[in-house]
């Protein structure tokens, strides 16, 4: 109830200030960004007088795929390409400075751009920089606040637009929040990031439109927590300390999780012992009510007419996509199917 006051409150600054027409560097790259550029582009064609110019600042495109041979546009560029909007490449601190010299820009924005705009770009900028954050600021202050949130299980999440600050990442004044946001049980990163960056996209546009730039006196209703850059370690499913869960929200998170097995195979005619890796993936978390399936200790796992279900700390999951290292994704029956020859006589158990 707190924050919705606050969100009121926010949006009871009705009057509108006065602002010089903006030409705005929009500096983005992820999927992410677009919903903002999408909103600040239906604000300029509503409002002209508002915003004189939008040039995009994205990275250089990188060669990607089999042998390195592939180009592929960003979304933002993407974005920018099929309505029009001037792009300039930046990949350092000393290209976004050399923009200063042939453009007129006055105010920053970024999104989720991925690296820290220079303060002396800001400092020409007459008025400075906005971001929009898919968290409560300063809560889940990072690179990763979805997947902290997703991971975290929190049942409710928003969007802050704050002000760049000139030497941190998410250290500047909040200037509008959204109202809390409900997660949803089937949210995964990709449904919850849409989602969020809709709302940051209205967000920042109503943000641009009333000028409350100019005026950053939002208070911080929550605590500062950290959301950094999540390793990839972290996706590991560990049986004898995660409930069921926690390992479904962690593949919400992060996707594909992975664990280990025990292989006993005959290779030459020699018995070669080894510990592979299995990527799981479109798992679910198994029906607490379900008392058909009979298994004993975390890791354990059996074939269900529904998937591969699998037996955590607490509570059961079910898989439906096996990759076991060195074959391609196959459907649990195809796994079970096989598992004489590609796993042997060893127990069907997952281990830490």
């Amino acid at each position: 109830m707190k924050l919705l006051h606050s969100y009121s409150r926010i949006f009871q600054r009705s009057l509108h200030y006065k602002y010089d027409p903006l030409n705005i560097a929009f500096f983005g790259s992820g999927k992410f960004s677009v919903a903002s550029l999408n909103k600040i582009l239906d604000l300029q064609k509503r409002c002209p007088e508002k915003i004189s110019t939008i040039k995009v600042i994205t990275r250089t495109i990188k060669p990607s795929g089999r042998y390195m041979k592939t180009f592929s546009e960003l979304p933002a560029s993407e974005f920018a390409i099929k309505h029009n909007i001037p792009i300039l490449r930046a990949d350092s601190s000393n290209d976004i400075l050399q923009l200063v010299e042939s453009n007129d820009f006055n105010l920053t924005i970024a999104v989720s751009y991925g690296k820290l705009i220079p303060a002396a770009f800001l400092n020409n900028c007459k008025y400075g920089g906005l971001n929009v954050h898919p968290s409560l600021l300063p809560k889940y202050s990072g690179s990763s606040p979805i997947q902290y949130a997703l991971l975290n299980d929190d049942k409710t999440t928003g969007v802050t637009v704050q002000t760049l600050h000139p030497t941190k990442f998410d250290h500047g004044n909040i200037v509008a929040q959204s109202e809390e946001m409900e997660i949803d049980d089937a949210d995964d990163f990709d449904s919850l990031s849409e989602r969020l960056a809709q709302r940051g996209g209205v967000l920042v546009s109503d943000v641009i439109d009333k000028g409350l730039f100019l005026d950053a006196c939002v208070p911080n209703t929550y605590q500062r927590s950290l959301a950094p850059k999540i390793d990839k370690s972290k996706s590991q499913a560990l049986w004898r300390s995660y409930t069921a869960r926690h390992i479904k929200r962690l593949y919400d998170a992060l996707g594909p999780v992975y664990t280990f097995i025990n292989t006993r195979t005959k290779k030459k005619g020699r018995l070669v012992e080894e510990k592979k890796r299995v990527i799981l993936s479109s798992l679910t978390e198994m029906d607490r009510e379900r008392n058909d399936i009979q298994l004993h200790q975390p890791g354990d796992f059996t074939l269900a007419k529904d998937g591969l279900c699998i037996k955590c700390r607490e509570g059961l999951i079910l898989v439906q996509k096996i990759k076991l290292q060195t074959r391609a994704n196959e459907s649990p029956e195809k796994f079970m199917g096989s598992y004489q020859k590609t796993v042997g006589d060893t127990p069907q158990h997952f281990i830490d």
